[in-house]
């Protein structure tokens, strides 16, 4: 449609640029050549104007925001090494987050690294002024390999499409053949250039956005041949064979299923039997190289554990690494929820699914931080009367756990993340069984809030803003809290043990006042029933807890004590203006094209918007408006209706959302869900205005912990581009000759 329209403008600009042409310049109607020739220009020009402000690039306005971790300074010496040593086990396994992100990525990620690993970045600026690349040519350069490298890839961690670089092609090659490693290493580097620079700069259908082929996506956990159908085959029955696909990845050779396992020591081949006419076979070792690095730091670590708990958990982690056995990794978080509060706080492994288009397959994360003490206690109140917070969530009692275990709760300085993006706040681990019978553990990432600039945010005005930039920090808190802890920490999910056994009896379905009789199986994830919406529909439960609990004074109070209760409720509007905020302007992450939203925590934000607006279409009110020449809007949230309406609101959608995952409904639950995640002509338009004026996300730069003459010390970078691009080179310790290695063979069978 968008084509059709762009080619009707292209007609009307010509006629009145021809018709200009011929009475300005006096042209003869008999000079065709001329005349075709110039519509030809202008046809180019328009269709070149029209395709720049399409590109998806990082614009050189993307502020860049260093993580501090002061407390580091403040450990022993023995809390610093086992620090580092996580530090770089982390970092050696997020190389497989490039492997993880698209084909080429890293290629890509090899090529950037011998570049700046031979040549620093001032030295690379300096040779390419040198050779006629301007200022901004050389900025635009820097802003997309720092944003590269800190997506783990060139497609945006936050959306998951990609994003090319804002330069010419060949000038963006000439660049790469300019360098000293290009001339030191040519061979190579053609090798490499060759089979990705098509990819670099390739960003229509389907190369635009993370998913599955047949949905006009691409992605690198599954061989191109492969379709849905035969993968949730595949899964169904490695569920039979009790095997996880967490850390697995998965191609079609010949007539073969063949199931990657990431391990560092094994690598033997198992065949497990046949499905749809498939051989299917377990072929270990994927991701060795990095995964040996990882284990061989984690071994290092074991000796300067606080604790026998922290000591055998390192333990599970390198026989996990070493095996790719799941079960290992399971025992390491039974080991982990148990070290509570430690000064050291850690975790590792195969653990979140957004990334997989099948919501089953995990990407590597590995993180590093130190507890800020003085959060934690407030957080640690709030665990301590979470049994009786969660009595006033929406749902049937016979619809909550028994008995909540209570959870370390721990408000952290992250030190790093060695992943696509950082967080700014987690709950895991994400396994049912351990969750709901032993427990999990939550944490704050208070140093990755960052603070609003008033000068650019958009769509809020007035007094709303005012009241969002003064209480970003304190509203944010309180809603990382409650979204963490009894957000993804309530609510009963029903199953059947490995022995058949139920974990529920004479539940009555609230909606159809029939016997509840579906449920999980030992081995099913509820993720795997309710498909691609999975992440967002739990996004969105956690966001409602954490809004609908809002509402009771008692319990904000429990997190700001110091506050008055005048002020409290002023940080709850501030809570809830930020929730709709993030789903009004969350509107660009939407493909109109696709009819599909490629992040799970903005279509949270937008379930919740549409489902106050369903409740009560007055209940926020937009104007329209102009700014900087071009369309513009800004919205208002009727407050006084928070603890009204709005509260009931949201009460409804947690009572469906909670009943739908307990019952095991994923088909039930997505039509619910799917009722708030439609963008009709009112929000078409204003996702319209939100792209015309979208501010760019922030370029993360992390620190990272070297040993000097034997002893950890905390290095910091520049707060620029250069700064994030030479974090980077240390952080991999400029060992990258293994992903060279790894992308020249396995990583060809995901070519697309």
């Amino acid at each position: 449609m968008y084509y059709k329209l762009l080619n009707s403008f292209i007609i009307i600009i010509i006629i009145l640029n021809v018709s200009a042409l011929l009475n300005e310049e006096n042209i003869s109607y008999h000079n065709v050549s001329i005349l075709l020739n110039f519509i030809f220009l202008k046809l180019k020009q328009i269709k070149k104007r029209y395709k720049m402000q399409q590109v998806p690039i990082i614009p050189l306005n993307a502020k860049v925001s260093a993580i501090e971790c002061p407390g580091f300074n403040y450990l022993t010496e023995e809390q610093k090494l086992y620090a580092y040593h996580f530090v770089r086990a982390s970092w050696s396994g997020a190389k497989i987050c490039y492997f993880q992100r698209s084909y080429e990525a890293p290629g890509l990620f090899y090529l950037f690294q011998k570049i700046f690993i031979h040549q620093d970045p001032q030295q690379v600026r300096q040779l390419l002024e040198e050779n006629e690349f301007t200022k901004h040519q050389v900025d635009s350069l820097f802003v997309y390999i720092a944003a590269f490298f800190q997506n783990c890839g060139n497609y945006k961690s936050f959306g998951d499409t990609k994003f090319i670089p804002d330069i010419d092609e060949q000038l963006f090659e000439k660049f790469v053949k300019l360098t000293k490693a290009y001339s030191e290493e040519k061979e190579t580097f053609d090798q490499i250039w060759n089979l990705v620079h098509y990819h670099l700069y390739t960003y229509e259908q389907p190369y635009g956005l993370i998913d599955l082929p047949e949905r006009n996506g691409r992605n690198s956990y599954y061989s191109n041949d492969l379709g849905k159908e035969l993968i949730e085959q595949l899964d169904q029955f490695l569920h039979t064979k009790h095997i996880s696909e967490l850390n697995t990845r998965l191609i079609k050779k010949d007539d073969q299923l063949v199931l990657l396992v990431a391990s560092a020591v094994r690598n033997d081949v198992v065949e497990l039997g046949e499905v749809a006419g498939h051989k299917v076979v377990l072929q270990y070792g994927d991701f060795k190289p990095f995964l040996s690095v990882t284990a061989h730091h984690l071994e290092q670590a074991i000796p300067f554990a606080a604790n026998e708990n922290q000591a055998n958990m390192l333990k599970d982690y390198v026989e996990h690494f070493k095996s790719g056995d799941m079960e290992k990794h399971k025992d390491s978080q039974r080991h982990w929820i148990k070290d509570k509060g430690p000064v050291i706080e850690t975790n590792i492994g195969f653990i979140e699914t957004y990334l997989d288009p099948m919501k089953v397959r995990a990407e590597f994360e590995g993180f590093v931080a130190v507890v800020n003490k003085i959060e934690s206690e407030l957080l640690n109140n709030l665990v301590n009367r979470a049994e009786k917070i969660i009595e006033y969530l929406p749902w049937p009692k016979e619809f909550e756990i028994e008995k909540f275990s209570k959870p370390d709760f721990t408000s952290l300085e992250i030190l790093t993340f060695g992943c696509s993006g950082t967080p700014i706040g987690i709950n895991i681990p994400n396994y049912d069984d351990i969750r709901q019978n032993e427990g999990f553990k939550n944490v704050n990432l208070g140093n990755v809030y960052g603070k609003p600039n008033a000068e650019n945010i958009r769509f809020i005005q007035g007094e709303d803003l005012n009241l969002f930039v003064k209480y970003y920090t304190e509203s944010l808190f309180v809603v990382v809290a409650l979204h963490e802890l009894i957000g993804h920490g309530s609510g009963k999910i029903f199953l059947e043990d490995k022995d058949g056994k139920l974990n529920y009896e004479n539940v009555t379905n609230p909606f159809t006042n029939q016997p509840v009789t579906t449920h999980y199986n030992s081995q099913e994830h509820w993720h795997a029933k309710f498909g691609p919406l999975s992440g967002a529909y739990e996004e969105c439960r956690a966001d409602s807890v954490a809004l609908y609990l809002s509402t009771y004074d008692d319990v904000v109070e429990i997190l700001l004590p110091k506050q008055s209760k005048e002020e409290r409720i002023e940080i709850v509007k501030a809570a809830w203006l930020d929730i709709i905020n993030g789903g009004i302007k969350g509107l660009e992450y939407y493909s109109v094209e696709q009819k599909k939203w490629g992040q799970p925590h903005i279509l949270a934000s937008y379930v919740i918007l549409q489902a106050l607006i369903q409740a009560d279409p007055n209940i926020i009110k937009f104007e329209f408006s102009e700014l900087e020449g071009k369309e513009y809007f800004t919205f208002s949230f009727d407050y006084s209706k928070i603890w009204t309406v709005g509260k009931q609101a949201i009460g409804d959608l947690l009572r469906g959302l909670q009943v739908y995952k307990a019952i095991a409904d994923g088909v039930g639950g997505i039509e619910f869900f799917n009722k708030y995640t439609q963008v009709d002509d009112q929000f078409l338009k204003l996702r319209t205005i939100v792209i015309n004026h979208k501010q760019p996300r922030k370029v993360e730069l992390q620190p990272d912990v070297q040993l000097v003459d034997g002893k950890p010390e905390l290095v910091v970078f520049p707060e620029t581009y250069e700064g994030v691009i030479q974090s980077h080179i240390v952080h991999y310790q400029r060992q990258v000759e293994d992903v060279k290695e790894l992308f020249l063979t396995t990583q060809q069978l995901f070519k697309n």
